[in-house]
């Protein structure tokens, strides 16, 4: 397999236009095509703003149809973001990539990790997303050597452990939230955890250049 990164600005996008008029972090979990044109997305986003305030402008949005949000701490909420129109999602389901994560960096852009099975396919989703009206600026491809071991739900669970905090010090999420947010106990969770951290050490350790992307 081959893995990118690149920077992407997409047309006429909440994302977009939030991240370049406030102080906010976005990161997408899970992308998929909505019917024809549009996208459906899992997304966690922060902020030091007013958080309701937030909310309103993205449901105000003429190419947002839905929204379901949970809180996950005061500054911090998880949820679905429904669009009619994305010209990303429509590169994306018309290519042989898949995004592996997007993230939100400076000045309006999202970073994008998609995987696929040679250089070619990604230089099309490139191509795609520029013919599109998106906004493209690529950084590199990578070498990935085999698959990592970790479970669907191990993976889900730790990277959104991982991007909200649960590993920083102090804490700015605690097993109780995850608890609540996968609606699993938190006896459960820890365990999902250690047995994650277990998979991920041992191969690490076995080959961390494997890790380099």
């Amino acid at each position: 397999m081959r893995w990118a990164k690149f920077l992407l600005k997409i047309p006429n996008n909440w994302m977009t236009w939030l991240l370049q008029d406030h102080g906010i972090s976005i990161k997408v979990f899970n992308c998929m095509p909505y019917e024809h044109k549009g996208g459906r997305g899992l997304i966690r986003l922060s902020s030091n703003e007013n958080i309701d305030a937030i909310l309103d402008l993205i449901r105000n949005r003429r190419e947002v149809i839905r929204t379901c949000f949970s809180y996950a701490s005061d500054r911090t909420i998880v949820g679905e973001v429904v669009i009619d129109k994305c010209a990303a999602c429509m590169a994306l389901k018309q290519s042989d990539c898949f995004m592996v994560s997007s993230k939100s960096t400076v000045e309006g852009w999202l970073e994008w990790t998609v995987a696929a099975e040679n250089n070619s396919a990604i230089h099309d989703l490139i191509d795609r997303l520029k013919r599109n009206g998106c906004e493209v600026d690529f950084t590199r491809i990578s070498n990935f050597s085999g698959g990592s071991s970790l479970t669907q739900r191990q993976d889900e669970i730790l990277q959104f452990a991982y991007s909200n905090g649960f590993y920083e010090y102090p804490r700015r999420i605690h097993l109780r939230d995850l608890s609540r947010i996968f609606k699993v106990s938190p006896s459960t969770i820890s365990e999902i955890l250690r047995a994650g951290h277990r998979r991920i050490f041992s191969e690490y350790f076995v080959n961390p250049l494997k890790f380099e992307v």
